[in-house]
């Protein structure tokens, strides 16, 4: 691999950082600046088992502001660490660990005024600096057990 490419690794791993970064900080303009108006969101909401279309839904600078809007009016202290950050070729994958505490009315999870502290694995291509598509698997069961709101099945023999 050449030093191009190992620079434009690093590139769009400092993008996803600075992502994650804006998330923290609800600075929604950066957030915006870093999506291509065209961007596509391969991630349903927590919870949502509606059809989505094979080519995702918009996330352009407007839906992600909505989105994390939405997310902090029921978590306003969610803060995100980012623990690990792959690059390979336009795409760069995230594992972060995301805590709040759920005293807020919006969002995909009831107030219930407890903590949650959950990992998920976010997936970027990108493409001329920007994020033109965004995937996402999330430990939402282990958030709703730790909020209350789901109690989990005994294990047999436990």
């Amino acid at each position: 691999m050449g030093g191009q490419d190992v620079d434009d690794l690093e590139r769009n791993k400092a993008l996803i950082k600075t992502y994650w970064d804006a998330v923290n900080s609800e600075d929604y303009a950066t957030l915006g600046s870093i999506h291509d108006p065209a961007a596509r969101n391969h991630a349903p909401a927590a919870f949502d088992l509606t059809e989505w279309p094979p080519d995702g839904k918009p996330f352009g600078p407007v839906e992600v502001r909505e989105t994390y809007q939405w997310i902090r009016s029921g978590q306003p202290d969610l803060h995100v660490d980012v623990e690990a950050l792959i690059a390979e070729g336009d795409q760069v994958v995230a594992w972060v660990r995301a805590t709040s505490t759920l005293t807020g009315t919006g969002g995909p999870i009831p107030p219930t005024g407890r903590r949650v502290d959950f990992h998920h694995a976010h997936r970027f291509r990108i493409r001329d600096g920007r994020i033109v598509e965004h995937w996402a698997v999330r430990d939402d069961l282990r958030a709703v057990v730790q909020a209350g709101v789901v109690t989990p099945p005994s294990r047999p023999g436990a």
